[in-house]
């Protein structure tokens, strides 16, 4: 029965654990891949954030933009004020409406000269707070049968 404890004892004499430095890489080797995972999914999660704005800023452009198209041409802005009635826009984006007149699509200025330009340029520009998203411009005039 002795030797059978002296052998059991015999065999664990060889094995002395890890050394300080052993754990030490093994701790840095694991932190270095947890880093990298934590900055990839810091990096998607900008991503999706930055994709989420672009969607919503484009969604709201293509409603201002629908809503532009349904009205008739008019020579002051007052009637694109009305764009806006029907579009649920969330409370942090800003969306400006811009409008400039031209006589030959050149020269722009930002009023009508009295109704003596008949081309408008309708920029639409979409702030998320105070970085803006998106902006984009179309172009209307009256129709001549």
């Amino acid at each position: 029965m002795r030797q059978i404890r002296k052998a059991r004892f015999r065999l664990f004499r060889g094995q002395m654990g890890f050394t300080l430095i052993e754990v030490l890489v093994g701790a840095a080797i694991i932190a270095a891949i947890g880093t990298g995972v934590i900055r990839a999914i810091d990096t998607n999660a900008r991503a999706i954030r930055v994709l989420d704005e672009q969607v919503q800023a484009t969604n709201l452009v293509t409603a201002y933009l629908e809503g532009i198209r349904q009205l008739p041409y008019s020579d002051s802005a007052s009637p694109y004020a009305s764009v806006n009635v029907g579009i649920v826009k969330p409370p942090q984006y800003i969306v400006v409406m811009d409008i400039a007149y031209s006589p030959d699509g050149v020269y722009w200025a930002p009023t009508n000269n009295n109704g003596a330009y008949k081309l408008q340029r309708i920029t639409i520009s979409v702030s998320h707070g105070d970085k803006p998203v998106l902006s984009t411009c179309t172009f209307k005039s009256p129709r001549t049968n």
